[in-house]
């Protein structure tokens, strides 16, 4: 059985890859930089984002991440899944936000913590199963 020695592929998809990265990274600075200086604009702005319920949102960053997973399966490269499952672990720290923070600790304080992480984790193992 022959081992994958490029995870992330040739040298032209990895620059492809950082700069997706980089503008990812630069996204995720901005909206800190946002919520950490005004949090209340943040929320109402969160919440009525393109006028959908927040539920939606989630479902819908449920669905992307999905997606992106899915086609990460089909492709080579490792990145699209690893993106997939974090939008998906996002998606399940949203609803826990949702549905009360308090409600998922059932006796361990960690548990809330360590639930987005766990599925983040077990995708990335699906993922790496699957493409070995």
């Amino acid at each position: 059985m022959a081992e994958e020695k490029a995870f992330m592929g040739e040298s032209r998809s990895k620059m492809w890859t950082y700069i997706i990265f980089m503008v990812i990274l630069l996204i995720v600075a901005v909206l800190i930089n946002v919520v950490f200086s005004s949090p209340a604009a943040a929320k109402h702005a969160l919440e009525n984002f393109l006028g959908l319920p927040g539920w939606l949102l989630t479902v819908v960053a449920f669905l992307v991440g999905a997606l992106i997973f899915w086609i990460g399966l089909k492709v080579e490269t490792d990145w699209p899944e690893a993106v997939g499952a974090f939008f998906i672990a996002g998606a399940v720290v949203s609803m826990e936000l949702m549905v009360g923070w308090s409600r998922f600790e059932l006796g361990l304080v960690v548990l809330p913590y360590l639930l987005p992480v766990a599925v983040f984790v077990i995708l990335l193992m699906i993922g790496i199963k699957k493409s070995a």
